[in-house]
């Protein structure tokens, strides 16, 4: 790869999901922002379906068979997402910053309700399987909460959050297919960590 001063920066966006991420990988060159690629990162394996919701074993069977399930499920999950996170990373070489939407970032233990406290759960551990995996290849990543990622982003950025939404979706129309909100978010995120 080319080491000179035209080499466009590459930021990563993911967002999370329970068992995958969407992932945008964008470049920032001198022509402005361009979207490289989009993949789907899976971080659950098919092999053992439990592990895309790798906490609801839990409160789904006995305690002693949920438990251990669960605990099978989450190994998995870390053994699947350190896998094709390094490959994703490996496969579009030179980015150098990320960024997670995620769905929010509550501490599972302050909520007393078993079935929002599973959710949370699982919620928290694809993002540290993720986080893990970035920090691996030494790259420095950020954390955006779905509901308010356009605000916080058009704050960061000093732009207006209308102006900051048809940017995004500019970037992939007619080329991104599909392009829903999950893609929008992945490129948002991405896009975020390129004007930091």
């Amino acid at each position: 790869s080319r080491r000179n001063g035209g080499h466009p920066m590459k930021a990563i966006g993911l967002r999370i999901k329970s068992g995958f991420a969407i992932a945008a990988i964008v470049s920032k060159g001198a022509g402005g922002f361009a979207i490289e690629a989009i993949r789907t990162v899976p971080l659950s394996t098919e092999d053992l379906p439990q592990s895309r919701f790798p906490y609801h074993p839990t409160i789904e069977l006995s305690e002693r068979q949920g438990a251990a399930l669960s605990e099978q499920a989450v190994k998995e999950v870390r053994r699947t997402a350190a896998r094709e996170m390094r490959k994703v990373l490996q496969e579009n070489g030179g980015i150098r910053k990320a960024a997670m939407v995620v769905g929010s970032v509550i501490d599972p233990d302050s909520l007393g309700n078993p079935h929002v406290r599973v959710h949370a759960l699982e919620g928290k551990l694809f993002r540290e399987v993720v986080a893990e995996a970035l920090e691996e290849q030494g790259i420095q990543w950020g954390v955006l909460v779905e509901r308010d990622a356009y605000a916080k982003v058009a704050a960061d950025v000093s732009a207006t959050e209308q102006k900051l939404r048809t940017e995004v979706a500019a970037l992939g129309q007619g080329r991104i297919k599909p392009w829903r909100s999950e893609e929008k978010l992945a490129t948002l995120a991405a896009l975020w960590k390129l004007q930091k």
